[in-house]
């Protein structure tokens, strides 16, 4: 059976951020699709509920950005969001849809992908929901629940016992100080990255993982700092520089 939890720094895992955010539509099948032919280790997705209490794969809490659409997520049912074409910030590969959480897990369901599901609002009802689907299909061995809210996180880990991810506590919305306690790993953005900052989480046995490093520079970076995961809007680079180095098995 793999093991899905066996990052290390001389085994660094590629995480495929919305996708691959940076080559294809973020969350979208496409995106996903597209990553996982380029080989990442896994996925980062993230979840908002619609009006209609279904699981929607899209990062903001609303349509505006990523879509043709205005307003809030939580406004419109699935059914009105899969009207919306979400292929908006990268227009050249057509018209996308938002996908639903079951369609991305019909997909994830048949891969051997780690799995980072990332839960935008501050509603343990929509982790209920997401962590129902997962456990569902037998998922939640390769999964990872995130959120930038400490209650969110530390709910899911009280409740369920499932592997968190959350962020340096000045990231974290709501901090408290039992929020790291409930972490399996903290994901660190560039600007945060310090070798410091690494080795005072791996004192807590927080698994030190990052977020973008899209070129050769940040990667580099990443790796002097002794991170066990990079998360990827463009892969390439980290795909290159830790096959050189033998430090992705």
């Amino acid at each position: 059976m793999k093991n899905y939890w066996d990052q290390a720094t001389d085994n660094i895992k590629i995480i495929g951020h919305r996708g691959a955010k940076a080559l294809w539509p973020e969350n979208t099948m496409l995106s996903f699709e597209n990553a996982v032919k380029l080989g990442v280790d896994g996925l980062e997705m993230d979840l908002n509920l619609t009006r209609d209490g279904r699981l929607a794969v899209i990062h903001d809490e609303t349509v505006d950005r990523t879509t043709n659409g205005k307003g809030l997520v939580s406004d419109y049912t699935m059914a009105e969001l899969k009207t919306f074409d979400a292929g908006v910030p990268l227009p050249d590969f057509g018209t996308q849809r938002i996908p639903e959480f079951e369609e991305y897990l019909d997909f994830v369901e048949h891969t051997d992908l780690l799995l980072n599901v990332e839960i935008k609002q501050n509603s343990p009802e929509t982790a209920d929901k997401a962590i129902a689907a997962l456990d569902r299909r037998g998922l939640l061995d390769r999964t990872v629940m995130t959120c930038f809210y400490g209650d969110v996180t530390t709910y899911m880990h009280q409740k369920y016992g499932v592997k968190t991810q959350g962020f340096p506590k000045h990231r974290v919305k709501g901090y408290k100080d039992d929020c790291y306690s409930h972490y399996y790993a903290i994901g660190i953005g560039m600007p945060d990255l310090t070798a410091e900052l690494v080795a005072e989480l791996k004192n807590q046995n927080i698994d030190p993982w990052c977020w973008c490093p899209d070129t050769a520079e940040p990667v580099e970076y990443a790796i002097s700092c002794g991170v066990t995961l990079m998360t990827c809007n463009d892969p390439h680079a980290a795909f290159e520089i830790l096959a050189k180095r033998d430090l992705r098995k």
